[in-house]
C-alpha cells in the first residue's frame, strides 16, 4: 500500500518539535518530531518525505533527497522558506503543493519518455516563453509602488486593480502568476477574494498573497483557512517582497510548463481515435512507468475501473455518441498529471499517482454523480437515456504488472478483484 506523506518536523526543543508534528499530524501527514542533534538518527529510522525545520539546518545535515522547508531560519539551503510565524495550515498547505509540484513534473517527465519510446515524441514546449506578473488587489496604498519596484527587479509585471469587480476581469482575461490581495482597510474582502479564487479550478493553484500591516496579523488564521499562500508585510523590504513573491511565481510558473509538457503529449497516435483519451497499448505503457516509479518512491497509484453500460433501447448510435462524450467528460473530472484511458468501447480506468484508495474513491464518486445527472438523447428523441456505471477503485499489489492491474480494475468479479478492492 502506499503511505502518506511523511515528514520531519525539526525544533530547538524536543517538545516543541512533538507539538508541531501532532498539529501536521491532525492535517493528514505521517509527522515527527526532532531536535537538530539527533536529526540523522531519525531520518535514519523510516521513510520521509520532506523535512519541516523550525530552526537553521544546512542542506548537508538533510541530504539532497529530501524537500527542505525552512520557517524563519534565512541559512537554511531551503527549498521552501516561509517567515515565522509560520501557520500549521500554510506549512501544510504549501508542502502539499510542493509535493503534488513533484508528482506533476516526475508524470510529465515520465510520459515523455514513454511517448517518445511509443515513437511520438512530444510536441516541442515553449516553456516560460510569456512575460510573468502579477495582479495587486485592493486599495492604492504606498506599498503597490514599492512592490512594482520589486517586481520590475525581477521582471515581473504588476497590474493593479483597485476594485474586485476589476480583479475577477483581469483573472477572467489572462493568467497571472500570483494576487496580491491587500487587506486595508478590508481584511474581510481579501478573505473573501481568497475563498472565490479556491473554489475556482482555474485559478485553484494560482497563489495568493495577503498585504498585512505587519507581523501580528489577527486574521492569519481566516486567512489561511481560506486558502492565502502566504502574508506579506507592507513594510518589507524590495528584497524580501521579491524574494517571497517569486517563491511563489516560480512554483506557479513550474506548474504550467510540466502541464504544458503532458498536453504535449497527447499525440493521435497515442490516443483513442473515438475519444480525446489515451488508447489501451500506451496505457498499459505509461502505466507500468507510473507504478515502477510510485513503488521506488514508497508512494502508492490508485486506480479507478469504470464500466459503462446503456440500456437496449437506447440504440447503437447513440449509446456510442454518449460513451464519446462520456470519454469527453472523463478527463476533464481528474488533474494533468492522472492516466484517463480508455480500454474498451466501454471500458475505462484512471490511474491517480501519489493518490490514496479514500481520494480515489471521492475520484470515482464524482464521475459517477456527473453521469448518473446526465441525460442522452435515445433512438426515441423523447424518451433520453443514462449511462449505468459500475466502479472499481484499488491499488495493484507490488507484485503485478500493468496488464493485472488493469484487469483487476475492470473485473466485474472475481476473487482477486475482491481482494484487490481498496
Amino acid at each position: 500500500m502506499g503511505r502518506a506523506f511523511s515528514l520531519v518536523i525539526v525544533e530547538a526543543e524536543a517538545e516543541d518539535a512533538e507539538n508541531a508534528a501532532q498539529a501536521l499530524r491532525g492535517l493528514g501527514f505521517l509527522a515527527r518530531g526532532a531536535v537538530r542533534e539527533t536529526l540523522g538518527e531519525t531520518l535514519k529510522d523510516g521513510a520521509c518525505d520532506a523535512v519541516v525545520s523550525h530552526t537553521p539546518l544546512t542542506r548537508e545535515e538533510v541530504g539532497d533527497r529530501l524537500w527542505l522547508s525552512a520557517c524563519g531560519a534565512p541559512d537554511a539551503a531551503s527549498d521552501l522558506r516561509l517567515r515565522p510565524p509560520a501557520h500549521t495550515i500554510q506549512i501544510a498547505a504549501r508542502l502539499r503543493q510542493a509535493i503534488r509540484l513533484q508528482v506533476l513534473e516526475r508524470a510529465a517527465a515520465l510520459r515523455a519518455a514513454d511517448a517518445e519510446s511509443a515513437g511520438a515524441p512530444p510536441a516541442p514546449v515553449r516553456a516560460g516563453a510569456d512575460p510573468s506578473s502579477v495582479l495587486f488587489v485592493g486599495a492604492p496604498c504606498p506599498a503597490f509602488m514599492r512592490i512594482q519596484h520589486a517586481m520590475a527587479g525581477a521582471e515581473i509585471e504588476t497590474v493593479a486593480a483597485f476594485s474586485t469587480f476589476n480583479a475577477f476581469d483581469y483573472l477572467h482575461e489572462r493568467a497571472f502568476d500570483a494576487v496580491i490581495l491587500n487587506t486595508d482597510p478590508d481584511a474581510d474582502l481579501a478573505h473573501t477574494v481568497c475563498s472565490a479564487m479556491r473554489r475556482n479550478t482555474r485559478l485553484y493553484h494560482t497563489p495568493a498573497i495577503l498585504l498585512t500591516r505587519g507581523d501580528g496579523y489577527a486574521g492569519a488564521d481566516e486567512a489561511f483557512a481560506r486558502g492565502a499562500s502566504d502574508l506579506l508585510r507592507a513594510d518589507s523590504s524590495s528584497d524580501e517582497m521579491r524574494e517571497r513573491v517569486t517563491a511563489l511565481t516560480g512554483e506557479r510558473r513550474r506548474r504550467r510548463a510540466a502541464k504544458a509538457l503532458l498536453e504535449a503529449c497527447r499525440n493521435p497516435v497515442l490516443l483513442d481515435e473515438d475519444s480525446d483519451l489515451f488508447a489501451g497499448p500506451f496505457g498499459e505503457r505509461h502505466l507500468a512507468s507510473l507504478m515502477g516509479d510510485a513503488q521506488g518512491r514508497g508512494h502508492g497509484v490508485s486506480m479507478v475501473g469504470l464500466r459503462v453500460s446503456a440500456p437496449h433501447e437506447a440504440g447503437e448510435a447513440q449509446t456510442r455518441a454518449a460513451l464519446r462524450q462520456f470519454a469527453g467528460m472523463l478527463r476533464h473530472c481528474v488533474r494533468a498529471e492522472d492516466l484517463a484511458v480508455r480500454a474498451r468501447h466501454d471500458a475505462f480506468y484512471l490511474a491517480l499517482p501519489s493518490t490514496s484508495v479514500e481520494e480515489a474513491r471521492m475520484v470515482a464518486a464524482r464521475v459517477s454523480a456527473i453521469a448518473e445527472c446526465t441525460a442522452y438523447e435515445g433512438a426515441d428523441p423523447h424518451r433520453p437515456f443514462r449511462l449505468s456505471l459500475a466502479t472499481r477503485v484499488l491499488e495493484p499489489d507490488a507484485d503485478w504488472s500493468a496488464a493485472d492491474t488493469v484487469a483487476a480494475a475492470l473485473a466485474p468479479s472475481g476473487p482477486r478483484a475482491v481482494a484487490a478492492v481498496g
